[in-house]
């Protein structure tokens, strides 16, 4: 992508948008209802509660559609849940996808999430860049154009920053590989104690 290309916006979707609203629609009954059947509690302490669940849900759903990720002439702004990110092209160290860690604990995760690193090699998400929702391929390879000609001719990659990224890359391979092998002996251990259960019966 060259920068006649942009902007790029990237929002939540709205099938997701609209799984969020069931979400928080079937849930909020439950939970008010639970508070008020609270035997021990007091009526003023259940609205509180109530209060503060409703808020918690409507700031949830506000949040969601709030976050997003846009790409311009200047660089990349991501809105997160809490506060927003501006990164200047020039301030970019590198635009990446990878492996998302929390995929294999929720089948609605993104399987595959992207980041840009700044200049000190801290990543900042980029908010819906992810395979939920655009062809993360792609859009990376779009984006990544767009940094390669706006970054400026002077731009130098830091070799501190790229240092970090790559412990980061290191200690998240290593955080997968924990996981498969966790994973891996919880389902060898059920089997062995369901073949125990069942032989001793």
């Amino acid at each position: 992508m060259s920068a006649e290309l942009l902007p790029r916006d990237y929002r939540i979707g709205s099938r997701q948008m609209s799984a969020a609203y069931v979400a928080v629609g079937i849930g909020t009954p439950g939970v008010v209802l639970s508070v008020l059947n609270l035997d021990d509690v007091a009526a003023g302490v259940k609205l509180v509660l109530i209060a503060v669940v409703l808020v918690l849900f409507g700031w949830l759903l506000w949040a969601s559609k709030r976050c997003a990720t846009s790409a311009d002439l200047k660089g990349v702004r991501v809105r997160r849940f809490t506060g927003s990110r501006r990164l200047a092209w020039e301030e970019i160290q590198e635009i990446r996808a990878v492996p998302n860690p929390n995929a294999a604990m929720n089948k609605n995760q993104p399987r595959v999430i992207s980041y840009a690193y700044d200049s000190t090699g801290r990543r900042v998400q980029l908010m819906y860049v992810d395979d939920n929702h655009v062809d993360v391929a792609r859009e990376i390879g779009l984006i990544r154009a767009a940094w390669e000609e706006l970054r400026g001719p002077d731009w130098e990659q830091d070799p501190q920053a790229l240092a970090r990224m790559e412990r980061q890359a290191v200690r998240e391979g290593r955080m997968m590989a924990g996981m498969l092998w966790g994973c891996g002996i919880f389902f060898v251990a059920l089997v062995i104690v369901l073949v125990v259960v069942i032989a001793g019966s």
